[in-house]
Formats: structure tokens, C-alpha cells, sequence
């Protein structure tokens, strides 16, 4: 065993007196570039191995929230925010994302120039609402500025959103020119559900790692009073898109409904990627049920329904859409993601006494992400 390890000292000593020579050699622009280079291969490890590292804290949502990653090639990050009325048979909802990558690609047929300023970082962005019919506010390239606990997101067409605030309250506006599309203050939610979750997951240097906020809200939106629930989210990926089936909805009754299924599809086979997940929080009883190893199915094309089970024949939920929007990702690859929204028509769980009438009606998003683009 020492002998191996006086032969890797060796190596090791080789191998650097080699670059010091190497280094000697270089002018002194030339030695600069190689010392930034370094520090640059340095820098994005770090940042890797933060995105590793387990979150449990309040502490750590805002600076995660509010920051550009250092990220490394083939990296992404999206912020997403996500809407909803809890009044009773209100099926408004209002949608805005958006984020940045390293390197250049094709949303929606718009080309995305990833460089940076001095001041922000140039990606994409998007906000629409449904308001008894689709309103599609802006679908571009922007540029996303970060300040201290603010993000400000510009479009060309001078659509600008603004989210800005500290733990566990925040404000997001949206405005087009003289026009102001949403008003709203973000809080803590009032019922007993989760306000936040970390989640991360990494296989060597390819993963994601991600942030989920849960709040109530008030204001304004389309010139009207506008109040519920909603879901922002931080996610960042390291690697390809792959796809998935994830939604969440909300009930009048401040009751919430949420499932995730990542999957891989082939061909005509479907291959589950990881553990697929359900849960239902009731408001009324302020009780979680939550269960795995759940299949999601589609029906229909335009407006489509779905239904989701398990392998215990123990859950069945349906639900229906009335509005959506599909993002088309082109680069090393194809990846489509579209936001449906939906309501939900029916639940059914074993050994669980759900009335809908004391739910209320429920909405929310249903996202549909297949293909695969890096």
C-alpha cells in the first residue's frame, strides 16, 4: 500500500511541476487567462455542490430565490408562478414564468440569445390569464435583472414583471405599457398545509435542485378583485429537460390536490423515471393523504380529459381542461411543455369520505412535458 501511494505522490508532483513550468512560460496576459479560467472551473463546482447540499431552512429561500446560479454548460433556471381564485366557481388563473440558460436555444420559434450584461441575463418570458376567455400578456425573449430580494423581467414590447419582497412576503405586478395586467400581495398561507419544500436530486454532475413556495394572495387582476391560493417555484437543472406529468388544484375550500409522475417515453412504451407521487390535503380535517406508484392518462386532444389511479385501484381523480398554452423547446434536441387548466370533476379515494360539494369547485394548472432537449 505505500508503495502505491509513494507512486501516486509522484505522479501528483509531476504532473504540477509540469503546469509551474508550463505557467512560467506564459506572458502575463496569457498566465491572467488561465488563473480566470481556473477560477471559473472552481466557481461552478461550488455552485454544484451548493445545489447538492440538503435545504431545510427559512433562512435559505431567499438567497436561493433571488440569485443568478453560477451555472455550468448546459445549465438552466426558471422561476414559475402559478395563480389561482378560491371563490367558488371562479375559474380565473393567472400563469407567468420565466428564466435563463447558458446556452442559446429556440422557444416557440423565438430565438433566445443567452449572453449576458453588466446589469441582467437575456431569456424568456411569459404571462397569460384566462378571464372568462385566454389573455396572452407576453410570450418573448427578456431580460431578467436581480437586485436585493427583487426580480425585474423586461420584454421588448415593455411588458414588465416584477416580484420583490422578503420571506414570508412578497408582491408580484405585471404590467404592458400603461396597462397594469396584476397587483398582488403574497403571504403565508392560513391554513395548517406545507408553506415550503426543498428537493434536489443528482446523479455526478447532471440533476436539478428546486424550491417550492405556497402562499395565499389578494389584489388585482384584469381591473378586477382577484384572491386564492398560489405555487412559485425556483427550479434549476443541470443537464437535459426530461419529461413529466405534474398538477395541482385548489378548492374553494382551501383543500389542495397535487400529483408528479417523471417518465420517459419510448416508442409506444412508458417508462416511469423514479417515484411518482399523490397527495390530498383536506382543509376540513386538516388531514394528508399521500400514496405513490400513481399512472396519469390522457384523453382527447384540444381541451383534453384526464384521469389518474394507482396500481391498487384505490384513487381515482378526473379532471377537465379549459384553457392552455404550449412552450416548444428547440436546441440539441425537442421538448414540448404545455400548461392546461383544469378542474376537477370527480374524486374518489378508499377508505376516505370525500364530499365535492364541501371541497367546492376545484381549478388549477395540469402540465404536460414530453420529448428531450438539452
Amino acid at each position: 500500500m505505500s508503495t502505491i501511494g509513494n507512486v501516486v505522490g509522484d505522479v501528483k508532483e509531476d504532473i504540477l511541476g509540469t503546469f509551474e513550468r508550463y505557467m512560467q512560460k506564459l506572458s502575463s496576459f496569457e498566465k491572467k487567462q488561465v488563473r480566470d479560467r481556473i477560477r471559473r472551473i472552481n466557481s461552478k463546482y461550488e455552485s454544484i455542490s451548493n445545489l447538492k447540499r440538503t435545504k431545510t431552512a427559512k433562512k435559505e429561500i431567499d438567497p436561493m430565490f433571488f440569485c443568478f446560479e453560477d451555472l455550468p454548460a448546459y445549465g438552466k433556471e426558471y422561476w414559475f408562478m402559478k395563480f389561482v381564485s378560491t371563490e367558488n366557481d371562479d375559474d380565473r388563473q393567472l400563469l407567468t414564468m420565466f428564466g435563463i440558460s447558458t446556452n442559446d436555444l429556440r422557444i416557440n420559434s423565438k430565438r433566445v440569445n443567452c449572453s449576458s450584461g453588466s446589469e441582467h441575463k437575456n431569456g424568456f418570458m411569459t404571462s397569460w390569464f384566462f378571464d372568462g376567455g385566454k389573455h396572452m400578456v407576453v410570450d418573448a425573449p427578456g431580460k431578467v435583472s436581480i437586485g436585493d430580494n427583487q426580480i425585474d423581467v423586461m420584454g421588448k414590447d415593455k411588458t414588465i414583471v416584477s416580484y420583490a419582497g422578503e420571506y414570508p412576503k412578497y408582491g408580484l405586478s405585471v404590467t404592458k405599457g400603461n396597462r397594469r395586467i396584476c397587483d398582488l400581495k403574497l403571504g403565508a398561507p392560513c391554513d395548517d398545509s406545507v408553506p415550503f419544500e426543498f428537493s434536489h436530486f443528482f446523479k455526478g454532475f447532471l440533476g436539478f435542485a428546486l424550491i417550492n413556495l405556497y402562499f395565499d394572495f389578494e389584489g388585482m387582476l384584469n381591473n378586477k378583485k382577484f384572491k386564492g391560493k398560489c405555487y412559485v417555484q425556483k427550479v434549476i437543472v443541470i443537464g437535459p429537460f426530461v419529461p413529466w406529468y405534474w398538477g395541482r388544484i385548489v378548492f374553494s375550500n382551501g383543500s389542495v390536490l397535487s400529483y408528479y409522475v417523471p417518465y420517459l417515453k419510448l416508442y409506444k412504451f412508458d417508462y416511469t423515471l423514479g417515484d411518482s407521487s399523490f397527495e390530498f390535503y383536506d382543509n376540513e380535517t386538516k388531514n394528508t393523504f399521500k400514496t405513490k406508484d400513481i399512472s396519469v392518462e390522457k384523453f382527447g386532444k384540444k381541451f383534453p380529459r384526464w384521469v389518474i389511479t394507482n396500481s391498487k385501484r384505490s384513487l381515482f381523480v378526473s379532471m377537465n381542461t379549459y384553457a392552455s398554452h404550449k412552450f416548444v423547446f428547440k436546441r440539441l434536441g425537442f421538448f414540448t411543455y404545455e400548461e392546461y387548466l383544469g378542474r376537477a370533476t370527480d374524486i374518489m379515494i378508499e377508505g376516505k369520505s370525500i364530499d365535492m360539494k364541501k371541497l367546492g369547485s376545484g381549478f388549477g394548472l395540469i402540465e404536460d412535458a414530453k420529448g428531450f432537449v438539452l
